[in-house]
């Protein structure tokens, strides 16, 4: 990304954080799904497992969807995945990025475990 592209990206993730308090994470990945930017409190590490295994399973949801409802009907949107914790992980795909939000829906205080690196929290579920 451009310099000017970058810091016009970084002021809407501001924004979008600022408005989803929720949000415990989130990737950009580029169209050959790697990541070009990810949550702060996210290590480098987690971020490219984030993009190896779900630009993969959406990939596989794109191929689903022209499957089953045919070429004409079968734009994907979004896809959302809810864990029984409380987790929601959101993907949607927007031009050439892709962007993954990790979510908290337990309505409690999402408290990290530094050991399980992006495990579930305390008190969730």
């Amino acid at each position: 990304m451009a310099g000017a592209q970058t810091s016009e990206v970084d002021g809407e993730l501001k924004a979008f954080l600022g408005k989803f308090p929720t949000v415990i994470g989130y990737v950009v990945l580029n169209s050959d799904g790697i990541p070009v930017k990810h949550h702060e409190h996210m290590p480098y590490t987690k971020a490219v497992m984030y993009a190896a295994l779900l630009s993969d399973f959406l990939n596989n949801c794109k191929k689903c969807l022209k499957e089953l409802l045919g070429p004409e009907q079968s734009e994907l949107a979004n896809v959302r995945i809810r864990t029984m914790e409380g987790t929601e992980i959101i993907c949607v795909a927007v031009a050439d990025f892709t962007f993954l939000v990790i979510q908290n829906c337990t309505g409690k205080p999402w408290v990290q475990d530094p050991e399980a690196e992006g495990g579930p929290a305390e008190g969730a579920g």
